[in-house]
């Protein structure tokens, strides 16, 4: 046998400390001897308090040395020690102890949780962290076996549930759930009925028959003239933001200003469909920038801030994600903020402007507004006092939309009812450069001549800031490589250059030549060093680029303690954005510390897996930020996903410089297709309505 035998885990144990001796010997396996004897004095039977969870009576302002972070350590090692292992036994092996731990955090007790698997076992599975309906389903089909062979040879039942699981009502409705979830997930917020009903049949067919049923649950939304279903939640969502902005326009704020006189910005002077934009701000209280790359959205949107400084009205300026923001900052030479920062969120779910405090501002502007999913403008929306404020939208209609669900910028627009302004003139077109090579490609048009096809590379404008490497597909690894190499020994930052490509995995994907770059830009990862942390396959070193892959919406702040063994009890935390570029800084056994431009979180292990080296990204996870020099790579394999619009993506993620290869053929292949930018979704048909 090659690797030897392996074994399952059913039956662990520890003994529980019965007496002052063994109680003191478990304590001070956590604590210093003099905070193990506090505690036990204040509390002798902590143990036993912890494990029944009656906790309502600890005073901590008795036990000195022993605030809220060292007693939250207790517990968890507590919990771990007796509480989960018993579980574990219990359950026959059939919930794993990271299973039990995610379960006993959310529900805070044996009973609760044995309630709860009892009588809403797919919602209790459902709801926690990387538990999807597939894994729920599998884990409680064979709890829901085993209790029935226990039965049989008279042994305990894990589980009564008391109906058949396998064909049981719960069980459709929790696979209808994921489905409407799934859909959601690909950014859609509603499902065509015949759809959801072959994909329900094909995964629990057994239970088909309680489909009708269902549908008439209080969380779904359904739709029986239209054969429409969506997440109620979701629905909801989309009702309230079409009201709100047919409510807004239906009271709009004039401003007596004369924005003509803005016409001149510097030695700049704006045409007259920039000027419109000025015009539309003081008209209605809610306006559309459209513009694509080159188009002049910086000096109207510079323009927009000038007059508004002159005419004393209040603005913030906001974007969906840390990195477009900083964008935006660096254009206006204005403070900006992440729309969660302005809205003053306060992990998990407070957020400090909302529907009973407003913010008091004259006008908001959001940049890259494609980026923003249903769910954050709604919080936006509900914060804004629609008869005060104006709202203006900045965006870029050649984008990809958000990663989220909904597609607003495009519902918006062509729901005809929201002013637009959508300038059309490319100031640096014409001139050969990046700006005409993304224009050509917006416009799915050949931009490399015939003559051209057959060389190894190909310089555009008069700065050659976009360079075509003419690459066999082979090839695009090794000289991707070569590049970087070329390119960091140039005293080029890691972090100033980016690798775009379309895939995540694969052989030209993100995570292979992640593994690859990481090599060339950190030379911890070539020292032998012992000072890694290692999550899946992936080894991380300090001075590693990274990228936060979903939404951390409670990522702890770092806050450094003069005792380096424990941490401050005013801990805080913060949100972390999916697509933040971060620097890890630090690395302590479990603990990382990562540098997320200027904002320090410490991230364990659970944290990590949310986490991807950032040498290289998608180029779906690039929208919304900029870099100085950006590598884009086609391959031909990657010809099914590459089209006009991810293709311009990728090119104006450029500051300086980019470098693209591919062949040419592929790309000639791919500027052809447009990527079909229609989601599935209530806002445009809403926003129609009685208008």
């Amino acid at each position: 046998m090659k690797y030897g035998y392996g074994y399952k885990i059913i039956n662990i144990r520890r003994d529980k400390p019965m007496n002052e001796y063994d109680i003191q010997l478990f304590l001070q396996e956590i604590l210093t001897p003099m905070q193990a004897n506090v505690l036990y004095n204040a509390y002798p039977n902590i143990v036993d308090k912890i494990i029944n969870n009656d906790l309502a009576d600890i005073d901590l302002n008795k036990t000195k040395g022993i605030k809220e972070i060292t007693f939250n350590k207790i517990k968890e090692k507590v919990i771990q020690n007796f509480v989960l292992v018993d579980l574990v036994s219990e359950f026959q092996g059939l919930l794993s102890f990271s299973l039990l731990k995610k379960m006993y955090d959310k529900y805070s007790s044996v009973k609760k949780i044995k309630y709860e698997l009892k009588n809403h076992p797919y919602k209790c599975l459902c709801g926690l962290s990387r538990i999807g309906f597939i894994t729920a389903d599998s884990i409680l089909l064979q709890i829901d076996e085993a209790s029935k062979n226990n039965v049989k040879n008279n042994k305990e039942v894990i589980i009564d549930f008391e109906f058949d699981l396998k064909s049981s009502q719960q069980r459709c409705l929790a696979c209808i759930m994921f489905l409407l979830e799934e859909n959601q997930n690909n950014g859609h917020t509603k499902m065509d009925l015949l759809e959801l009903k072959k994909q329900c049949d094909k995964l629990v067919p057994e239970c088909s028959n309680y489909f009708v049923d269902c549908l008439k649950n209080k969380e779904i939304y359904y739709n029986k003239a239209k054969m429409e279903v969506a997440l109620k939640s979701t629905y909801n969502i989309e009702l309230y933001i079409s009201k709100t902005l047919k409510d807004s326009l239906n009271n709009n704020i004039k401003w007596d200003i004369n924005y003509k006189l803005y016409q001149h910005l510097d030695d700049i002077e704006l045409t007259n469909e920039q000027l419109n934009a000025l015009n539309m701000i003081c008209n209605y209280n809610i306006e559309i920038l459209n513009g694509y790359a080159g188009s002049g959205k910086t000096a109207t949107t510079n323009a927009i801030i000038k007059m508004l400084k002159e005419n004393n009205k209040s603005f913030k300026l906001f974007a969906p994600t840390g990195r477009a923001s900083k964008v935006l900052a660096e254009y206006t030479n204005q403070p900006t903020y992440t729309i969660h920062r302005g809205l003053n969120y306060t992990p998990p779910d407070k957020w400090g402007f909302n529907l009973e405090c407003k913010l008091k501002v004259d006008i908001i502007i959001i940049d890259e507004f494609s980026m923003c999913d249903i769910f954050l403008f709604k919080r936006l929306l509900e914060a804004i006092d629609i008869t005060k404020t104006k709202i203006l939208i900045i965006g870029d209609s050649a984008q990809i939309p958000s990663v989220s669900a909904g597609n607003i910028l495009h519902d918006l627009i062509n729901s005809k009812i929201i002013p637009v302004t959508t300038l059309t003139k490319i100031f640096r077109y014409g001139k050969g450069g990046l700006m005409t090579v993304a224009t050509d490609v917006r416009n799915s048009k050949k931009y490399i001549s015939k003559q051209d096809e057959n060389k190894n590379i190909l310089f555009y404008g008069e700065n050659k800031d976009y360079a075509f490497i003419n690459t066999s597909s082979d090839k695009i690894l090794k000289s991707t490589l070569l590049l970087y190499k070329k390119l960091i020994s140039q005293n080029k930052n890691p972090k100033d250059i980016l690798v775009l490509t379309s895939y995540n995995k694969g052989d030209l994907g993100t995570i292979k030549i992640n593994n690859e770059l990481q090599k060339i830009a950190n030379p911890n990862s070539l020292n032998n060093t012992k000072c890694y942390i290692k999550i899946g396959q992936i080894k991380y070193y300090e001075n590693d680029i990274v990228i936060q892959k979903i939404n951390n919406y409670k990522a702890k702040l770092f806050i450094e303690s003069i005792n380096s063994n424990y941490y401050k009890d005013d801990i805080t935390t913060t949100f972390i954005a999916n697509g933040e570029i971060g620097k890890i800084i630090k690395i302590s056994g479990d603990k990382i510390i990562i540098d997320f431009d200027g904002v320090l979180v410490e991230y364990g292990k659970e944290e990590m897996f949310g986490i991807g080296l950032g040498y290289s990204i998608s180029i779906h996870k690039s929208q919304g930020g900029s870099c100085d020099t950006i590598i884009l790579i086609t391959p031909k394999a990657h010809t099914f996903m590459l089209n006009a619009n991810l293709i311009y993506v990728g090119l104006t993620r450029t500051k300086k410089r980019c470098y693209h290869i591919g062949n040419v053929y592929t790309v000639n292949l791919a500027i052809k297709k447009k990527e079909n930018l229609s989601r599935k979704t209530f806002l445009c048909d809403l926003l129609k309505e009685n208008t």
